[in-house]
């Protein structure tokens, strides 16, 4: 039938349209196959027989329609058996499944070789329809030579063929009535739509940009015609950034899919292992129906069949072992997903095996050059066992061909990292493993700090961010070679350069002096370490997008976001940063410019007061520029949030009573930011009561100066105590 087509374009979408519908099937009969193994009754069988026989049809049917004559060959030999099984005229035996299931492998490559048109794949079915037609055969012969002993039977089996042919009718029907309510849509194109209407945050953070422009004119423009002009701008953002937020959330969703998509080929996957290591496994797996963003699901297929495949070679033990140890000869791999609050997915791998050998890891890692210059006894079961997500350590003293190479599991936490997620792993020798994947539930926009380091623009994920600092270069001590800082809990952490873990450092680093130091503390997988940047820019929203095929992986950097300005800035990944500083810590190396350069002028101090009134914040500008501080003012407490985001400050002074965003809401806000919540605050306010002076307090201010008992010394001293 395809030969009467002469368009080269309809064909390859016609072979493109079969391909996916033949996959759907493949996947239903293979399901079916497992399935049969598990349920018991015979009318449970014979439901799934007769699904398995309508995939088998239907995928002839299509196959046919488009000349892929193997493919359909195969199908017509599938289908009849499960005609005779329909019919209750063969048995379902252990022997007539291998068949099925090896059957079905060469199904699979014939149609993954449908590239470009091809009608053929590299791969042959003549020998496997062969096989079949042998076995059916045979297996007939078999089960008529029975049917004499147990002829009671066959009235039975005659009705539920009948009772089957009847409801695959319903089932038909039902599906008719399906289709004329949705519609099939190629992933591809989906994922291109969300791709450009992602592009839209971009707009919408620039909107949000000049918004808080206009909004500082909106303030001083309230008499004249630019007022309506200005609030109907204002206005606009407003409902445009709505509409873009709730046209992704939509998009997004339609992007969701079950896990159940994708542990179709598990139990099949686990069921080859199996037989071809000479384990018996039990497979549990719950809350499959969990929906997850399809694009995630796509990339966590190869990280969730190794760590299978590593609980089947690793973990569980032969028969024979589970025996001597009192173990049940069948082990369990149970697979549970569930849903958490936060819009996150939490995935637990579990097997009850022997157990991640502790000691062949540790020696694996000794034996790959991962732990030089440690004290090797020191060092707990948990650090041990972080070791297995090093390239280069395995367990297995010997490899095999799905395991024993020690560069799965590396690969396993990077891809994790890349998605946004974590890993953990839990062990108890002779009882099992335990693997903990978290994941964001969508590939959705993040919150980022905006740093500078070398001139070089970076975002960091806030999700990594302990906090973001300025401290003395007293406070930056040394151990041996190795800065450190020691932080308010007592505990002591390593103090690096970003620019030096990212090979950007500039030679004229060496001999800068500096009378402040710039920290972000970041931390990933229980690690953290405080890398020295240039600047602090403020936090952003965005979403991470890949640098393209030519720059598909560079070490340390997850991608790109875009900002309010169109500047397409690197997004840092943390793991990776965190793991490159840890591996070597010669970076670590106290360095001289990190010291006071006391012959240096001292930078000059920069304040921000926030007043509405404008006599009065003339008046605190002209006090604090009197004694020596540079001042930045704003015109109430969102305008003033806005400049904190967008420039560096010592110490902010504050009224209370303001329009927008009021002193106490304006220092709740500060003290919740990550990137500037330590900087002092001063409220000056009309408020003096006991409950006011409280409130102050308890929003996170400093100190609380009562504008009746003003005095300009009172300001100039207060703010000395702070900076």
């Amino acid at each position: 039938m395809l030969d009467n087509f002469e368009n080269d374009n309809f064909l390859k979408e016609l072979l493109n349209d079969f391909k996916v519908e033949a996959i759907e099937h493949y996947e239903s009969i293979v399901k079916g196959l497992t399935d049969l193994e598990l349920v018991s009754g015979t009318e449970k069988k014979q439901e799934i027989i007769e699904r398995i026989y309508r995939n088998t049809h239907s995928l002839k049917g299509a196959a046919r329609a488009v000349n892929l004559n193997e493919i359909e060959r195969l199908c017509s030999c599938l289908e009849t058996i499960f005609g005779h099984l329909k019919k209750g005229e063969l048995a379902v035996t252990s022997q007539l499944l291998d068949s099925m299931h090896k059957s079905i492998d060469v199904l699979k490559v014939l149609i993954d070789n449908l590239n470009d048109g091809e009608k053929n794949g590299s791969v042959s079915a003549n020998a496997t329809i062969r096989n079949l037609e042998y076995l059916l055969k045979l297996s007939l012969q078999q089960f008529r030579d029975q049917k004499e002993t147990i002829s009671a039977d066959t009235t039975e089996i005659a009705n539920i063929v009948v009772e089957d042919t009847t409801e695959s009718e319903v089932h038909e029907k039902e599906a008719e009535r399906h289709d004329l309510y949705s519609v099939r849509i190629p992933t591809g194109h989906l994922h291109q739509i969300l791709s450009e209407s992602e592009d839209f945050i971009a707009v919408k953070t620039t909107l949000e940009y000049y918004r808080k422009s206009l909004e500082n004119i909106y303030v001083r423009h309230k008499d004249d015609e630019l007022y309506k002009i200005i609030k109907d701008l204002i206005a606009f953002q407003s409902v445009s950034s709505r509409m873009i937020d709730d046209l992704i959330i939509n998009i997004r969703e339609t992007l969701l899919a079950n896990f159940s998509t994708l542990f179709k080929v598990i139990p099949k996957m686990i069921r080859d292992l199996s037989k071809e290591y000479s384990k018996e496994i039990a497979l549990n797996i719950r809350g499959e129906e969990t929906e997850i963003d399809r694009r995630i699901l796509e990339e966590l297929k190869d990280p969730l069949i190794h760590i299978i495949r590593n609980c089947i070679d690793h973990g569980i033990e032969t028969p024979q072992e589970r025996v001597e140890v009192g173990k049940e000869i069948k082990g369990k791999i149970d697979i549970r997903i569930e849903k958490l609050i936060d819009r996150k997915v939490r995935i637990t791998i579990s097997d009850d095996g022997a157990g991640i050998n502790l000691d062949s890891v540790l020696s694996s890692a000794v034996k790959n050059g991962l732990l030089l210059g440690t004290n090797t006894e020191s060092l707990s079961g948990e650090e041990i066992i972080s070791l297995i997500f090093k390239s280069g350590v395995s367990s297995r003293k010997f490899v095999t061909d799905i395991s024993g190479r020690g560069l799965g599991m590396s690969i396993v936490a990077e891809k994790i990292s890349l998605l946004g997620g974590s890993i953990e792993v839990t062990t108890e020798k002779g009882k099992g493993t335990k693997f903990t994947i978290t994941l964001p539930q969508t590939i959705s926009t993040f919150r980022g700090i905006l740093i500078e380091s070398e001139g070089m623009p970076l975002m960091i994920p806030s999700l990594f961010l302990d906090k973001a600092v300025r401290v003395s270069p007293d406070l930056i001590g040394n151990i041996g070679d190795k800065s450190v800082i020691k932080c308010i809990n007592g505990e002591t952490i390593g103090v690096v350069r970003l620019s030096k873990v990212l090979g950007i450092e500039r030679a004229d680093t060496i001999n800068r002096k500096s009378d402040v130091v710039r920290l972000v503390i970041l931390i990933s997988n229980n690690k953290r370490i405080a890398f020295i940047v240039d600047k602090i820019a403020g936090e952003y929203e965005g979403i991470v997008k890949d640098m393209g095929p030519q720059l598909q992986y560079v070490r340390n950097i997850a991608g790109v976001t875009i900002i309010e300005n169109g500047k397409v800035i690197p997004v840092v990944n943390v793991s990776e940063v965190i793991d490159s500083a840890s591996e070597n810590p010669e970076l670590f190396e106290h360095e001289q410019s990190l010291q006071t350069n006391s012959t240096a002028q001292e930078r000059e101090k920069r304040i921000l007061i926030v007043e509405d009134s404008i006599t009065v914040r003339a008046m605190l500008k002209n006090f604090v520029e009197n004694a020596g501080y540079s001042v930045t003012t704003a015109v109430d407490g969102l305008d003033g949030y806005n400049k904190l985001e967008n420039e560096e400050f010592d110490l902010l002074v504050s009224d209370i009573e303001m329009p927008r965003m009021n002193g106490f809401e304006l220092t709740k806000r500060v003290r919740e930011s990550k990137t500037y919540s330590q900087i002092p605050i001063i409220l000056v306010t009309a408020l003096e009561t006991q409950n006011d002076m409280k409130m102050g307090m308890e929003a996170g201010a400093d100190a609380y100066i009562i504008k009746s008992n003003f005095e300009k010394s009172n300001l100039v001293q207060t703010i000395k105590r702070f900076i």
